[in-house]
């Protein structure tokens, strides 16, 4: 679909028997372009503060659960995932009616927040299931103290998890378009939000274009997701190779 959407960008005139178009064009892009960067931007300001606020309370959740061993039930987590959105977004926009009506931007957030949270908490679980306390335990036993053995032993351990699940909040944050409409009241555009008020009828190639950066977008974060955890993996490596060498080379007999 990507290749099709690509081509539909550039295409002029494109009639039904022929297998490409016969006629290739700029205009649609030089029109569109000027407009489509604020949404864009917008979009991932969202995304970003969305997904990062979705993964603290996400890394909070599990430390919590690991440290006094009490939890929400997964069913109660997973609630928003399950459940119509339009259910939902009905008692949070009587709620923003209560509190405050005005704050477009902040609501859009929270409402992504409360959508994006059970996914990434749900990506987190299988890896902070899968973490060895004992190497917390170790570092703490030589005087570290826990925040430092979190950001010196757990995170780097944990970082391409936590990059990944990142990765996924931004990705479904992206995709909300109920609630940014109806929490946004129309005044928060996105590229979701753009791209499905164009498939109702406007120029295919336009709706070519928004449609190809929906599914750029996220792409785009998870490729950084696989870039960093290569990078992570091959630096493991090498200072896992450099300790070995170290040991062996103080093992060493020498002799005078």
């Amino acid at each position: 679909m990507v290749p099709l959407t690509i081509i539909w960008t550039f295409a002029q005139r494109w009639r039904f028997p022929d297998l490409l178009p016969s006629r290739y064009t700029m205009r649609f892009w030089e029109y569109e372009w000027e407009g489509m960067t604020s949404v864009i931007s917008q979009s991932l300001t969202i995304a970003i503060i969305s997904a990062s606020i979705a993964l603290i309370l996400a890394i909070v959740g599990h430390e919590y659960r690991n440290k006094y061993r009490l939890q929400v039930p997964g069913y109660v987590i997973a609630i928003p995932m399950l459940l119509p959105q339009l259910s939902i977004l009905f008692g949070l926009q009587v709620a923003t009616l209560i509190l405050n009506d005005n704050a477009y931007l902040f609501w859009v957030c929270w409402s992504h927040v409360f959508f994006a949270f059970p996914f990434v908490y749900l990506s987190l679980d299988g890896p902070w299931r899968g973490f060895n306390d004992q190497l917390t335990k170790a570092s703490m036993s030589l005087g570290k103290s826990p925040l430092y053995t979190w950001f010196h032993v757990k995170l780097p351990l944990l970082l391409p998890a936590v990059v990944f699940a990142w990765a996924i909040g931004i990705s479904v944050s992206l995709a909300q378009y109920l609630p940014t409409l109806v929490l946004g009241a129309g005044r928060i555009a996105t590229i979701t939000t753009e791209a499905v008020a164009l498939s109702s009828g406007f120029d295919r190639r336009v709706t070519a274009i928004y449609a190809l950066f929906q599914a750029l977008l996220p792409l785009f974060f998870f490729t950084i997701a696989v870039l960093v955890n290569r990078l992570h993996t091959r630096y493991r490596r090498i200072k896992f190779k450099g300790l070995l060498v170290n040991d062996a080379l103080a093992r060493k007999p020498r002799h005078p």
